[in-house]
């Protein structure tokens, strides 16, 4: 009796445990919100709510604060991105679920048995290549090169290589620039959205389709993409949410100038780059940090509401309008509707945009290649700091400090949550549904508010170090582990839990025994994922763990966790930023290109055994 009351006590006070981790998210959405409007009352009971929000200057000098121009900014790139970005990763979406074949194979029919030899050799060795699993990878990698990185590929590539000479005013920077790069940076999303909505479509949807006598591309564009328009908004929705609070890469191509975006080559300066640009300059307390502040809350309300939006959007689309492709005729015999030629189009024009991504990622690793590897040595890497020479290492310290301490903290906390989701929640269950939205609205936040809450917060406690910098980096993770475990949960067999009852084990017992371990390669997937989302990170990090002078950093300086600390991606931004060394800052961009690429195949391999095994 004492054991079976010890053992329930035991499940009981985990469950509770599990509870307070899942409800995280919502104190860290509301902690977010709450810390930042409090820092932003002043900047609003002095210069006017109405006036700050359609004032048209900003002179921190005179106390003259006004956001309407970099609002509009903000709106204008961040639509005309995703109209752009929207197009090609939809359009690549349907390419790769539909037309992407598994394997190529050519085709000879000449008589040249050496020709016909090589050719049978070409095709044996062609048969090992899966290219969509490829295509995908393609699109994962897009996703997971740091923001720094397109951010120096639009200024070198687009701007200087292009742009200033179609500029009148050759200058190059401004609204084309920012609209191009952000559009390449939300493709991924959308396209990754977007293949799982198409996916997510009945298979007899398709199949019913083509049964009546339509085209693959009728049946495509007239049955299956309506079906996925939920999904398809949702995708949208989402890349609205990813442009609108990009940072770096936009303050590289946008000019940083307050002005209203009204030519394509207009410099601009949205809400975003005002806040990194000016954050590292204000005096604590002053008025000027209240505004700033006060530009960051305003930026977090949009990108929630948009964020937030995407729960409204209808699970299902009822409409009769393009969903029907034949027809009776009086007769009551059934009539071909000739409306072709517009779906063998547009499935031409997805094979246009699905090159256009490959040619677009090809582009960022021969720009990176070719300028970083010639820059990259032993010393450069793994060397001593100095005014002489710059090196890695004290970025490499930083790195993995924070790498470390935020997966202490994040992975208990993610596995907690997860695990309540999905072993102790009841299916449609409020307050689950609650939590859920938390957890996708935290998902949502920009990088460079959680970059201001943690200025406010954890600076404060800790000063602007590695731990500062590790606690912002938890809050940005967690819904990545949350995700990706509750996933691996899911795909464990309920036989196993049963099996384990059986045997008389508790619940928290088969939990830990039999289902964790079980999820471990999902897990692992979820570690890999917030490595590489800890390594690309650069706006989080500037203002909590630091962004010191790369000729003053060091070896022994780094050692110590609680000095302030370059990550790799910061400590490339300030090649940049300070104009201290160009070539250094392409080098740490290829390193950063080659981390990206070993943790891309480290989730594929993962990934890849675990369907092997199921």
């Amino acid at each position: 009796m004492t054991k079976v009351s010890s053992t329930k006590a035991k499940d009981t006070s985990a469950k509770i445990l599990f509870i307070v981790c899942a409800c995280l998210s919502i104190f860290a959405v509301f902690g977010i919100i709450c810390y930042i409007l409090a820092a932003s009352i002043p900047a609003f009971r002095e210069v006017g709510f109405f006036q700050f929000l359609f004032g048209t200057r900003w002179n921190h000098i005179n106390d003259t604060y006004g956001i309407l121009a970099m609002l509009c900014s903000t709106l204008v790139v961040t639509v005309l991105a995703v109209i752009l970005g929207g197009i090609i990763g939809i359009f690549t979406a349907i390419f790769m679920v539909f037309w992407c074949p598994d394997k190529l194979h050519i085709r000879y029919r000449g008589k040249n048995k050496s020709m016909q030899n090589f050719v049978a050799w070409m095709n044996s060795w062609l048969r090992k290549i899966n290219l969509r699993t490829i295509f995908d990878q393609i699109i994962k990698l897009l996703a997971g090169i740091p923001s720094v990185i397109y951010g120096y590929f639009g200024i070198i590539v687009l701007v200087q290589g292009g742009l200033v000479q179609m500029d009148p005013m050759h200058r190059g920077f401004g609204v084309l620039a920012t609209c191009i790069v952000l559009s390449i940076m939300i493709i991924p999303t959308i396209t990754s959205l977007t293949k799982n909505a198409l996916e997510a479509v009945p298979a007899q949807y398709f199949e019913g389709a083509l049964a009546m006598g339509n085209t693959k591309a009728q049946a495509v564009f007239r049955v299956v993409f309506p079906a996925a328009r939920s999904g398809i908004i949702s995708a949208l929705i989402l890349g609205i949410g990813r442009a609108m609070g990009e940072t770096m890469a936009v303050q590289m191509v946008s000019g940083g100038s307050v002005n209203f975006p009204v030519g394509i080559f207009t410099p601009i300066c949205p809400l975003t780059v005002k806040i990194n640009a000016e954050m590292g300059e204000v005096v604590p307390g002053s008025l000027h940090e209240s505004a700033l502040m006060a530009t960051g809350f305003v930026l977090l309300i949009l990108v929630l509401l948009i964020t937030l939006s995407v729960n409204f959007v209808p699970k299902e689309f009822k409409g009769k309008k393009g969903t029907k492709v034949l027809q009776g005729d009086e007769a009551g015999k059934v009539v071909y509707r000739k409306r072709g030629l517009i779906p063998e189009i547009l499935k031409y024009f997805g094979m246009i945009c699905a090159a256009v991504v490959v040619i677009a990622l090809a582009a960022v690793i021969l720009f990176i290649c070719i300028n970083g590897i010639p820059n990259i040595s032993w010393n450069f890497l793994f060397g001593g700091d100095s005014y002489d020479g710059h090196s890695l290492a004290p970025a490499f310290l930083t790195t993995f400090y924070i790498i470390i301490f935020t997966l202490l903290i994040a992975l208990p906390l993610g596995i907690g949550a997860a695990i309540f989701l999905n072993e102790y929640a009841k299916p449609g269950s409020k307050f689950v549904k609650v939590i859920r939205t938390f957890i996708d609205t935290l998902s949502g936040v920009p990088s460079i508010v959680f970059g201001l809450f943690g200025y406010l917060f954890f600076v404060q406690i800790f000063g602007s170090n590695v731990f500062a910098g590790s606690f912002t980096m938890v809050l940005v993770i967690l819904p990545t582990i949350i995700r990706s475990t509750e996933e691996a949960l899911r795909a464990v067999p309920m036989e196993l839990r049963e099996a384990s009852y059986g045997l008389g084990a508790s619940k928290i017992r088969t939990i830990f025994k039999v289902v964790l371990p079980s999820a471990f390669p999902g897990i692992a997937t979820a570690i890999v994922l917030s490595v590489g989302r800890i390594v690309s990170e650069s706006a989080a990090l500037i203002y909590t763990s630091g962004m010191i002078a790369v000729a003053s950093s060091s070896v022994s300086s780094a050692l110590d966790p609680t000095n302030m600390g370059s990550t790799l991606t910061v400590f490339m931004y300030s090649f940049f930023a300070e104009g201290l060394a160009f070539d250094e800052a392409y080098g740490t961009a290829f390193v950063l290109l080659v981390i990206t690429f070993v943790l891309n195949l480290i989730v594929y391999f993962i990934q890849k055994r675990v369907k092997k095994k199921r």
